[in-house]
């Protein structure tokens, strides 16, 4: 009977270890995975969604400028790039994993004379599960001289992969854009009104995102029930030796 028990054990703790989620890995979402026209897509294993303040419906719209393809919104100031009052949001499926960003690369950021920008502006909102809502923002600030700069609000390291000038996407890389945050259900983006820099400045914020890279990571639970099932064959283990 001790034995039945002891693989009826075994067999249980062989289920908690192979039902264990593999150590997760970074997914990279582009802009170019988004098809044009539709308001709802899952891509990479989060659900996407474009939607607005007020006025129509928006619609994915994809964007090429400097090489670099982001996606934006239909409708609203300018057609393929998220404005003021436009949302893209993507969030968890039910019962999917929360995550961690390792980095958002965001397009077509200008600070003026170019299209007639102001400083644009870029704001960033997340979901944590232990945090609440928490939001940042990337801003492009103009530079009369030397290499372009956009700061960001919030931890990590902000790089310019193709510059603020005509011919050039405006783009940035922000790496580790929220720090340890690693329970994340759901990330925002959308425009603020931005200050002028130089030119006309008869153009407000709008930029698209060009890459979002997140990683899932599987909750405490998960592997508090992973230790105690290595646990339980160790000490079968032993109580066999014995």
């Amino acid at each position: 009977m001790r034995t039945t028990w002891s693989w009826i054990f075994v067999g249980l703790l062989a289920g908690v270890l192979f039902s264990a989620p593999a150590s997760a890995t970074i997914i990279t979402i582009n802009g170019s995975d988004f098809t044009n026209g539709l308001s709802s897509q899952t891509i990479g294993g989060l659900n996407w969604v474009a939607t607005q303040s007020s006025g129509p419906q928006r619609t994915f719209q994809k964007k090429t400028l400097g090489g670099y393809t982001g996606v934006g919104l239909s409708g609203g100031a300018t057609s393929d790039e998220i404005d003021i009052g436009e949302f893209l949001t993507a969030s968890i499926p039910v019962g999917g994993l929360p995550f961690w960003v390792p980095s958002i690369t965001i397009g077509v950021l200008f600070d003026g004379p170019e299209f007639g920008d102001v400083q644009e502006v870029a704001k960033v909102t997340i979901n944590s599960l232990s945090l609440g809502s928490q939001s940042y923002t990337l801003t492009n600030t103009f530079q009369w001289f030397g290499p372009d700069v956009a700061v960001w609000s919030g931890p990590g390291t902000v790089t310019n992969l193709s510059p603020s000038t005509s011919g050039g996407g405006a783009v940035w890389r922000i790496t580790n854009p929220f720090g340890s945050i690693n329970d994340i259900t759901s990330i925002q983006f959308t425009a603020l009104a931005g200050a002028c820099g130089f030119g006309l400045c008869n153009n407000q914020s709008d930029f698209t995102l060009v890459q979002l890279k997140y990683e899932p990571i599987p909750e405490p639970g998960t592997y508090a029930m992973l230790g105690l099932g290595l646990i339980g064959l160790g000490l079968l283990a032993r109580r066999r030796k014995a």
